[in-house]
């Protein structure tokens, strides 16, 4: 939102990547009945409306291309500025304890700032230290109820 203050711009760029988006998910749902043909679907249709999709959405997504490359290279920029977030968050997995307690650190700051999250705090020698809190909808015994698992 910071980029340009005109709302039909914005919704252009997170639109091309919606559609990019949806037409690879149905690329890779043709792709999974082509390799594992055996596993369990529980919506079952022909291969013929995704392959129509996918022309469709082909269609569409030159179209875009080609009547407004800009706004789609900005909206593909938007989209990879997440590659460094999931190779820092998801894919390096020998990261240094620094940098964990950093993140955590963050993770309390930005919960506290939000206000989403009221952990119980207890002072120590070398500072303060977050102590574990159940969480509001859980029982006495520390059980979750059933309606409240993710």
């Amino acid at each position: 939102m910071l980029c340009t203050s005109d709302m039909y711009t914005l919704i252009n760029y997170v639109g091309f990547i919606n559609y990019l988006f949806y037409g690879v998910t149905v690329a890779g749902q043709i792709v999974l009945r082509i390799k594992q043909p055996d596993i369990h679907r529980p919506i079952k249709i022909s291969l013929v409306w995704p392959v129509i999709y996918l022309l469709f959405w082909a269609f569409l997504l030159i179209f875009s291309l080609y009547s407004e490359p800009v706004v789609c290279g900005i909206g593909l920029a938007i989209m990879l500025t997440g590659v460094p977030v999931y190779f820092l968050g998801v894919y390096w997995d020998n990261k240094p304890k620094c940098f964990d307690a950093f993140v955590d650190k963050m993770t309390f700051v930005g919960q506290k700032f939000c206000m989403v999250v009221y952990p119980a705090e207890t002072g120590s020698e070398d500072g303060e230290e977050m102590k574990d809190v159940s969480s509001p909808l859980a029982k006495e015994g520390g059980e979750t109820p059933k309606s409240a698992e993710c």
